[in-house]
């Protein structure tokens, strides 16, 4: 079964991030032939005094294909149980990725979750309107982490744009490239501009500092940049602009 899973609020200022922490979890589950999991999204929410955060209010939302979906489930509650940091309110949101599935309310959530303040009531009023379906839960603190896991889940189903945990590294001896080339090494789908223009010529390129990856329109994307007339994936992708009240 193809899955959305998300979790938020799961760390403090020392211990490792929510977004390592997803991957460690996915690591244990395949290897425990639970689960294969995909690439991880960033999300952006909404900053305010009112909620609490540890740096950036993100949260972070895999793709997965589960052989059991509620063992695989189960399993994800344990870790959080047991890894999570102190003092932190995780959330779980396990999501089907159904395309039978009208999740435009859903979406609709998680847009406001980037953009207003939010409760745990809302989260599951939103839930509730998929019985059955959504698996949301708490696993410690205030639980406050589901408004976030369901808000990314939701983002991830919708194709909005986030930003892909990690960095591509440039090949040792290979400046050059054409982006046809960049895109068969790298599994980039679409380029685009620093304007959104999406880039469809076969641009020659130089690809020599580490550069990070765009989740967007539901593919992966990459910024290219000129710099002195030169073209080359942008170093550092702008983050989303922080919103305040």
């Amino acid at each position: 079964m193809k899955l959305f899973v998300c979790i938020d609020d799961t760390d403090n200022y020392d211990s490792i991030g929510t977004g390592e922490l997803l991957e460690n979890m996915m690591g244990e589950a395949a290897i425990k032939g639970l689960a294969k999991s995909g690439f991880t999204v960033r999300y952006q929410l909404y900053i305010h005094e009112d909620i609490p955060y540890t740096s950036h209010n993100s949260s972070m939302c895999c793709t997965a294909e589960a052989t059991d979906l509620e063992a695989f489930t189960e399993f994800c509650e344990n870790y959080l149980e047991e890894n999570s940091a102190e003092g932190s309110d995780p959330g779980l949101c396990v999501l089907p990725d159904d395309e039978n599935l009208d999740y435009s309310s859903l979406i609709a959530f998680g847009k406001r979750a980037q953009n207003e303040v939010l409760t745990k009531k809302d989260a599951y009023d939103a839930a509730e309107s998929f019985p059955g379906e959504i698996h949301l839960s708490e696993h410690g603190g205030t639980g406050g982490g589901i408004i976030g896991a369901l808000a990314g889940a939701a983002l991830r189903a919708g194709k909005e744009e986030g930003r892909i945990k990690g960095k591509l590294q440039p090949l040792l001896n290979k400046p050059g490239w054409s982006l046809s080339e960049f895109a068969s090494v790298y599994g980039v789908a679409r380029f685009i501009d620093e304007d959104g223009n999406e880039i469809t010529e076969n641009l020659s390129i130089r690809f020599v500092h580490p550069t990070k990856l765009l989740y967007s329109q539901g593919q992966v994307t990459a910024v290219i940049v000129n710099e002195n007339g030169s073209y080359m994936p942008k170093p550092k992708i702008k983050k989303n602009k922080e919103k305040s009240q």
